[in-house]
């Protein structure tokens, strides 16, 4: 690995993923490809074996696997692993994600999509099809994209959210592109999210090829306790995360295309109903300019809103039950 200049910097951030973060860094050090690559991996001061396991897979590919151990928790000091550790010390042209309770199941994952952004230096990055894995047992595997064939994502597709693009594991892009973070970036990561504004900046420097080849396997329900159990608490969470893609659309105002505007228009809007939605004010959900989003709902859910507002006491007094106030 030290023979040639490294080509790509797997970035794979962990905690308390013991139960699944060797399959993670066994996909990676099974790369099949004819250039080199590094594995920057950050263990943010697990409580389970997560930086031991690390540890071992460090001492077996030391040419391989960088590892970095915190003494304290970066992510509760809403401190940035990728600003502060990952990105100054990725040696690689490209960068790759995965964190550590997903993982690769296709060996030559890296080579294809290094391939065609080789091929095509005006690409910003190169992503591909996942498997969503449910690891209670609930639901059957699936695709995390269903399409027919490789194709290009545009702004307005990846805009719209990653569910309808990509999911992270499947990134592969261009470092001075990634790294360069811009003001819309902070607002999203101060709520709780990155990978979303960076999805756009992506989208923005140039296209984004998606291959529709399942090669990464993304866990949901792998941690039980990453969502709050009582109701309240995901409340909570969810309008900490509209209000900040509220505020990463109105910054990203300045950086897209005049094209582009009537998108990020849009998208305001919906996010501020789903915020009055998420707050009860549901008066104000039927009145301009969200009367159009309103009407276009689904008739139960429009029955349900005039319930609301038909019985504001009753209303009022659910919400208060529920610990949304």
């Amino acid at each position: 690995m030290d023979k040639k200049p490294c080509l790509v910097s797997i970035l794979c951030a962990a905690f308390n993923h013991g139960p699944y973060i060797a399959d993670a860094l066994e996909g990676f050090v099974n790369q099949q490809t004819d250039f080199d690559f590094e594995v920057l991996v950050n263990d943010d001061r697990s409580s389970d074996n997560t930086a031991e396991i690390i540890r071992q897979y460090a001492e077996k590919y030391p040419q391989i696997i960088r590892p970095f151990y915190q003494q304290e928790n970066l992510f509760s000091q809403h401190r940035d692993v990728y600003e502060e550790f990952f990105f100054p010390n990725a040696k690689g042209r490209y960068v790759a994600m995965c964190e550590g309770d997903d993982y690769w199941c296709d060996p030559l994952k890296l080579q294809k999509q290094v391939d065609f952004l080789e091929a095509h230096p005006e690409y910003s990055a190169c992503v591909h099809n996942s498997t969503i894995h449910d690891c209670s047992g609930q639901s059957p595997d699936r695709p995390f994209i269903n399409c027919d064939a490789d194709h290009d994502l545009s702004f307005a597709e990846i805009a719209q959210g990653m569910s309808n693009a990509y999911h992270t594991s499947s990134l592969l892009c261009r470092k001075e592109i990634i790294s360069n973070h811009q003001d819309f970036y902070y607002i999203a990561r101060d709520h709780g999210f990155s990978d979303y504004p960076d999805a756009i900046w992506l989208s923005l420097n140039g296209p984004v090829h998606f291959i529709n080849e399942e090669m990464s396997v993304y866990r949901i329900q792998s941690n039980p306790h990453s969502w709050s159990a009582n109701l309240a608490a995901q409340y909570k969470k969810r309008t900490r995360f509209v209000e900040g893609e509220i505020g990463m659309f109105k910054a990203l105002e300045h950086h897209v295309s005049a094209d582009d505007l009537p998108v990020l228009t849009q998208l305001i809007l919906e996010r501020e109903y789903e915020l009055l939605f998420l707050e009860g004010k549901v008066e104000q959900m039927v009145k301009p300019p969200y009367n159009r989003i309103f009407k276009s709902q689904p008739f139960s859910e429009r029955v349900k809103i005039h319930i609301k507002r038909l019985c504001p006491a009753l209303h009022k007094y659910y919400r208060k039950k529920k610990g949304f106030y």
